[in-house]
């Protein structure tokens, strides 16, 4: 009747008048002396082995599971991360024109995005003819892929250069884009 009156829960009303009994407080364990162990026995077995890995191989190994921020701030502590290899690719920035005296010297490519509505985004590569401007290769496609650029690239030599481009004296200039950089798209065109 009160709880009602006073617009209050009846069941709160009801705990307040039981009297108040401290849960007893459990000794602290440390969870994680057991999991350094581990991460170190793991760490010295693979020693290239991140913390995600090693995060892997907790739950594979000893049916741990241990969040990937905790296994990183473990690793962190204990100094076991493994140093990451920069493997950024070549983007120096050279600027200036380049003087073009004849046809077939020197070719540019490019990637464009392209709305095609209800299809959404389509990406046009384009091989472009520095002396005369005009489109020599070209490729259209819904994803953005090294092999499309390459495409447009073999298209544009095959078109230009019947019998190979090998001693041609030819300049190709790219961006610095994702599919310029690729690993395979500098294999590629090593090979021409």
């Amino acid at each position: 009747m009160i709880a009602k009156a006073l617009g209050l829960n009846r069941t709160y009303c009801y705990s307040l008048l039981k009297p108040y009994v401290p849960k007893p407080k459990r000794p602290p364990v440390d969870k994680n002396a057991v999991v350094h162990q581990w991460i170190r026995k793991l760490c010295e077995e693979f020693p290239t082995y991140g913390y995600r890995r090693i995060q892997v191989m907790l739950r594979r190994r000893y049916n741990l599971r241990v969040n990937h921020k905790r296994g990183y701030r473990l690793m962190k502590e204990m100094g076991l991360l493994a140093k990451t290899q920069k493997r950024g690719a070549s983007r120096a920035k050279r600027r200036g024109k380049i003087p073009v005296t004849r046809s077939n010297e020197h070719f540019q490519c490019d990637m464009t995005k392209v709305w095609c509505g209800k299809d959404g985004w389509g990406y046009l590569f384009a091989v472009i003819d520095a002396y005369d401007r005009e489109i020599v290769g070209y490729s259209f496609s819904r994803f953005c892929h090294t092999e499309d650029l390459l495409n447009a690239v073999d298209m544009a030599l095959n078109d230009r250069f019947p019998s190979g481009v090998q001693g041609a004296g030819l300049t190709l200039r790219t961006d610095n884009g994702c599919q310029m950089t690729s690993r395979r798209f500098i294999e590629a065109m090593k090979v021409c």
